[in-house]
């Protein structure tokens, strides 16, 4: 199957937005369990969407200490959220319970809500924090690969007294949550996911961003050959997933043609890649543009304009 169709921007945004997709994941501290992590990001996204479903509302609890307060938030219940992540709803409703203990989430009759109070937590600025450092690290990427000379953003709606922190994170939870489900469905579930994702780094670490068509057919796909193999070891403390889980896992993803064994560890080879990568790479130029003209129309990218370039976050 030929990509000639494939540009090099378009495969140069896929691997930016894989990383982002781990990065806005994984990159809550070490201490958190991814899925935990997926879990609470569709209970605070299905709470304030009707809320700040426009950008007057983004702005106006946009600032980090602005959140949406509790009377705007709506309560979701455990089988909306087990059922658009695709987990089982007994997963869902444990791990929700612990996070209850912990203080994070309140459950009632009516369903699942992260308060106002955890929001206003240092803990929880901090995330936001690092969610729009994620997401301008992400735009200057992209930025550099052209991918706005193909997607030009619009100019601010306004450009806020204060960055909007917190508008930036809720737009990156909706595109982690729309990515991560497009994905999913061709992984299997999300533990599938997070391995391919961590594999794909793994394999690519040496290659940078730009996309140039270099084998014969014109492909801007990686070969296999210039691919670093992913032990099963260096998988399970990517992904924070048991030795023999993951093995299990990776084993049965080999089965299905996902990946292969190579030189001791796994890759996602390129051929398996090439028969999905035209849908999805147009789903995610979507993805980000939408992404990024939010973060444009209510200030940020004016704001990421003006100051110095963010380090390298948690991987």
């Amino acid at each position: 199957m030929s990509e000639r169709w494939l540009e090099p921007v378009a495969a140069s945004a896929l691997h930016i937005a894989r990383d982002a997709l781990l990065e806005l994941w994984q990159g809550r501290g070490q201490g958190v369990d991814p899925l935990d992590a997926l879990i609470f990001i569709a209970v605070i996204h299905g709470n304030v969407d009707t809320a700040t479903s426009g950008l007057d509302e983004q702005i106006a609890y946009g600032a980090l200490d602005q959140p949406p307060p509790d009377a705007l938030r709506r309560p979701i219940s455990m089988k909306r959220i087990a059922d658009s992540l695709g987990l089982p709803f007994e997963t869902v409703r444990r791990r929700l319970q612990r996070a209850a203990a912990d203080g994070h989430v309140e459950i009632s009759a009516q369903g699942v809500v992260a308060p106002e109070r955890y929001f206003r937590s240092e803990a929880n600025r901090e995330v936001v924090v690092a969610i729009d450092a994620t997401a301008e690290r992400t735009w200057r990427r992209l930025d550099a690969v052209g991918f706005f000379e193909r997607h030009p953003l619009p100019s601010p709606v306004q450009v806020p007294a204060e960055h909007p922190y917190r508008a930036v994170a809720r737009f990156s939870m909706a595109y982690a949550l729309r990515l991560g489900g497009e994905l999913r469905a061709l992984c299997g579930d999300y533990v599938d996911l997070m391995l391919v994702l961590n594999m794909t780094r793994h394999n690519t670490e040496r290659v940078g961003d730009a996309r140039t068509p270099a084998t014969p057919d014109g492909s801007p796909l990686i070969a296999d050959a210039e691919k670093t193999p992913a032990t099963i070891a260096a998988l399970s403390r990517a992904s924070r997933i048991p030795f023999e889980t993951t093995r299990r896992r990776l084993h049965r993803l080999a089965e299905r043609g996902v990946c292969r064994e190579a030189n001791g560890g796994y890759l996602v080879p390129a051929d398996a890649f090439a028969l999905v990568v035209h849908d999805l790479a147009a789903s995610n130029a979507m993805n980000l543009f939408r992404l990024y003209r939010n973060c444009a129309q209510v200030g940020a990218v004016a704001g990421w304009t003006a100051r110095a370039p963010v380090a390298a976050g948690p991987t």
